[in-house]
């Protein structure tokens, strides 16, 4: 999908390059290769692909060529219950904003509403401005009986001003880091759930077959709640180096060229150089100063995501912890078990040796005797395992 989105119009598709003419933002959802080589030929060089766009090193994820900025970045996505994470690529330069991203966001879709709906404001209406009186001149006939000309100065007209390119990513990476906060509150949600499923004394106490599943129940949902603290995390990385670049490119300073031209990368992003003052992507100072908020706010939660990640691996230690205290309640009843079962298993034993001169043998009341003394050996041990506490261990 090739989306052309103009303030105060819907989104149009684009088929060829005359429907990108004077349109700020194009955008590029899950491309085919024919919309990636349109967008190529309107932007004037390759654009990054997926594969491009995954990668992980810092300069892939933020360079410069030509005169355009190359930014991406892994973003948060919620399908269902599940978070699914997608890269997003951002081309920003002095004439349009090119977003190529390979799943629909609602982020995105916000934006585009806003530009959709976006008036001009209309020009406030003037009242007439005081006459003024011309002073009496040289070539003037101050004897004539004619009223003297008044000069009536012409209303000052508002000066509409356009959505521009940086305006429009801005939006977009405040949006985002909204939406990011809504899943981190989500995700506080989740573990404080979590910690009361795991602490929390259950009423009702299962029994011993649906303690495994109970317990399985538990480690799946805390490597679910560290998995998604984990794609956060990215995120916010993400999103943070693109603030922090966006907001210093008004800055002085040119990178050194490397020195070798070979490469082996699949996409070349010719000689990097630091922002300056003459970058065409260097955005004006309101809105780098949007930027520097968005990024003390990418570091707050950047901050939370840490304590979230802490926690995930409080609780992931607390939960093997009851299943090792579990396992070895269960070991200590098999331990009781095994112990009452062999004095009894040894006085058989011995009564049941083939030998002839076995005195009580011949004693009428000698299978009585030898029961009483099996129950004993079982009764005795269990009244001293139970004086112990060791028969309380399992609930």
């Amino acid at each position: 999908m090739f989306l052309a989105h103009k303030p105060g119009a819907p989104a149009r598709a684009i088929e060829s390059e005359a429907d990108a003419r004077g349109i700020t933002w194009i955008d590029l959802l899950n491309p085919t290769e024919a919309e990636q080589a349109l967008a190529a030929r309107i932007c004037g060089q390759p654009l990054p692909t997926l594969d491009d766009l995954s990668e992980i090193e810092s300069s892939s994820r933020i360079s410069v060529r030509n005169g355009a900025a190359f930014l991406s970045t892994p973003l948060l996505k919620k399908i269902g219950t599940e978070f699914q994470s997608s890269p997003v690529g951002f081309i920003l330069t002095a004439e349009r904003l090119i977003t190529i991203r390979y799943q629909p966001y609602p982020s995105f879709e916000a934006v585009a509403q806003l530009v959709a709906e976006h008036t001009l404001p209309p020009a406030p209406a003037t009242t007439p401005a005081p006459s003024t009186v011309v002073p009496p001149s040289a070539a003037q006939d101050t004897s004539s009986d004619q009223p003297l000309q008044s000069v009536v100065a012409p209303p000052q007209q508002l000066k509409p001003m356009p959505i521009g390119p940086g305006e429009v990513l801005v939006a977009l990476i405040e949006t985002i880091v909204d939406r990011l906060a809504d899943i981190l509150e989500s995700v506080g949600t989740l573990l404080d759930k979590l910690s009361q499923d795991i602490f929390k004394r259950r009423q009702n106490q299962s029994p011993l077959h649906s303690i495994a599943a109970w317990q399985r129940d538990l480690l799946q949902r805390v490597g679910s709640a560290g998995d998604l603290c984990s794609r956060v995390r990215d995120s916010l990385l993400g999103l943070e180096r693109i603030t922090i670049f966006l907001g210093e490119s008004k800055k002085d300073g040119v990178a050194p060229a490397s020195g070798l031209p070979l490469t082996t990368r699949r996409f070349e992003a010719g000689v990097t150089t630091l922002p300056t003052e003459n970058a065409p992507y260097a955005l004006p100072g309101a809105l780098r100063a949007r930027m520097t908020t968005a990024n003390r706010d990418l570091s707050s939660l950047t901050d939370y995501v840490a304590q979230a990640a802490s926690k995930v691996e409080f609780l992931l230690d607390a939960t093997l912890g009851f299943i090792s205290i579990e396992q070895n309640g269960m070991m200590k009843v098999l331990t009781v078990v095994s112990f009452i079962g062999v004095a009894p298993t040894l006085i058989a034993g011995v009564y049941g040796m083939n030998f002839k001169d076995i005195p009580e043998l011949g004693w009428s009341y000698g299978y009585w005797y030898s029961l009483a003394l099996m129950a004993a050996s079982i009764v005795l041990p269990l009244l001293w395992f139970w004086r112990k506490g060791w028969l309380g261990g399992i609930k």
